[in-house]
């Protein structure tokens, strides 16, 4: 019997605790400039090629859970053929919104709609075999791990697949494989003006 009031104490005074930080995130509304952030990721692919590429993004931070934002990418692609001398290569600027949803500390999942202008070529044995200018929406979906300070900074690692699997997009290879897509990103919170 004592157990079960002390747990019942002990939750309610949590519950009690969550309620009073939650009321407290409701009082401060509009815009808080230390809940922008800025930042760049790096992306990596290994594969029988590469990908290589920076991925700037500015961002805003909802709440303790949710961050949207505005992510640009530039990537070049590489991916050498097995069965002959033929080398593809993809240079992409592209970009577009995302979200990431932090369900509990140190994880996230999240979503990016990109835009990708794509510049093609094929070179074998030496010589540009085959150029072409391409077009491409991609949705790339996954989940991460990080560390996340609103006001502060933000450090993370994520693994996303284009779910899209458009042809032409920059995250399927040349046989139409859904290639992973791992990015490592820093973001710095801007500081409010009495805090510079």
């Amino acid at each position: 019997m004592k157990k079960s009031l002390f747990l019942f104490l002990m939750l309610m005074t949590s519950l009690l605790s969550f309620a009073q930080n939650v009321e407290e995130d409701e009082k401060e509304k509009g815009f808080k400039r230390d809940q922008l952030f800025i930042g760049s990721g790096v992306n990596l692919g290994f594969f029988n090629g590469f990908i290589l590429g920076l991925n700037p993004e500015i961002g805003y931070s909802l709440n303790r859970f949710i961050d949207v934002g505005i992510g640009t990418n530039v990537n070049l692609i590489t991916q050498n053929d097995p069965n002959s001398p033929t080398t593809y290569r993809q240079w992409t600027f592209g970009g577009g919104p995302f979200v990431r949803v932090w369900p509990v500390n140190m994880l996230f999942i999240g979503g990016q709609f990109e835009y990708n202008s794509i510049a093609y070529s094929v070179k074998s044995g030496g010589d540009i075999v085959f150029k072409e200018n391409r077009n491409a929406p991609s949705i790339l979906v996954g989940a991460g791990y990080g560390n996340r300070t609103i006001g502060g900074n933000q450090f993370y690692t994520s693994i996303m697949v284009d779910v899209l699997r458009n042809p032409n997009s920059p995250y399927i290879d040349s046989y139409r494989r859904l290639q992973p897509v791992f990015r490592t990103t820093f973001l710095f919170y801007f500081k409010p003006k009495r805090e510079r």
